[in-house]
């Protein structure tokens, strides 16, 4: 109730998701707001309960700086509860990401990554825009939900769900691995030097889903963005029967970036990539000021 929608920024009938922007009862009218609801999966045993039971209250399930994430609705989880992703106060970058956007195929060269792509991310995506990512690495948010850790300051890493993931749904499993270095934003950044960090990725990411879930490496697609979607490395762990975030021009398979890099140390910094980019995004502008984007295609 204290939460006053100004528009809606999109929505997604295959994700049954929506996103708002507004501000909150008695906020700044400058500070914004956003309000990002997603549809549960049904739980088929817990339905009859469900539709016997009252509404449950909203529950914080976790905050972390500017995200906090709850549960709202169907008893249970039977009727399809809500998650609930509050993001306050919301940037200016904030209601970019979550904006209905127009999506480009570009081809990125490796001149084109060092003269416009990394000063860009040296300029706008470190720092504050990653503090939540610090705070998961110095364990000041998020602690509990750690599914593994390994400590080794270079080839160790952070395991634990995504906030897209219910935890109780093995079919729409997805979790991150987040690297305890953080000299690595993309990965145009990865070289021979990196492989046994990405083997132990690997390896111990799958361990621990098959350890807890019964998971099969089989079961699970393990990969990378580019670009991704904050500038820290880390790697997604997917169910097979996942939808989302896997599209061709932005997800990398962890075993072909290994592959890549055994095949030449320093693959990622000569190859021309191709990618997927939003034109609402600051890179895609700075594409743009420096005098042309290299469209796949040529057109």
């Amino acid at each position: 109730k204290d939460f006053h929608v100004e528009r809606m920024l999109s929505e997604s009938t295959s994700r049954k998701s929506i996103a708002l922007l507004g501000h909150l009862e008695g906020a700044d009218a400058d500070t914004k707001t956003i309000v990002y609801l997603e549809k549960k999966p049904f739980v088929s045993e817990a339905i009859a309960d469900a539709l016997s039971s009252e509404p449950t209250p909203l529950t914080r399930d976790f905050n972390n700086a500017e995200y906090t994430v709850y549960s709202m609705g169907g008893a249970a989880g039977g009727l399809g509860a809500v998650k609930c992703d509050v993001i306050h106060p919301a940037t200016a970058k904030h209601v970019v990401k979550y904006t209905k956007h127009e999506v480009r195929v570009v081809r990125e060269t490796a001149e084109m990554y060092a003269k416009v792509t990394l000063p860009y991310i040296e300029r706008e995506e470190l720092g504050d825009r990653i503090k939540w990512v610090h705070n998961i690495l110095d364990k000041k948010k998020e602690s509990e939900r750690i599914m593994l850790e390994d400590t080794d300051p270079k080839d160790g890493f952070i395991f634990l769900p995504d906030m897209k993931w219910d935890q109780e749904t093995t079919s729409d499993l997805y979790c991150q691995a987040i690297a305890n270095r953080r000299d690595l934003p993309t990965l145009r950044s990865l070289t021979s030097e990196h492989l046994p960090l990405l083997r132990n990725i690997l390896k111990k990411g799958c361990g621990v889903l098959e350890s807890k879930f019964g998971l099969k490496s089989h079961h699970v697609r393990v990969y990378v963005h580019y670009q991704p979607s904050f500038y820290h490395l880390h790697v997604h762990f997917a169910h097979v029967d996942t939808e989302g975030s896997i599209e061709c021009g932005k997800a990398h398979l962890l075993q072909n970036v290994i592959d890549n890099i055994e095949l030449r140390g320093d693959y990622y910094q000569t190859v021309p990539l191709t990618m997927t980019l939003r034109t609402s995004l600051g890179l895609w502008k700075a594409y743009e000021s420096a005098g042309g984007l290299p469209v796949e295609g040529g057109g």
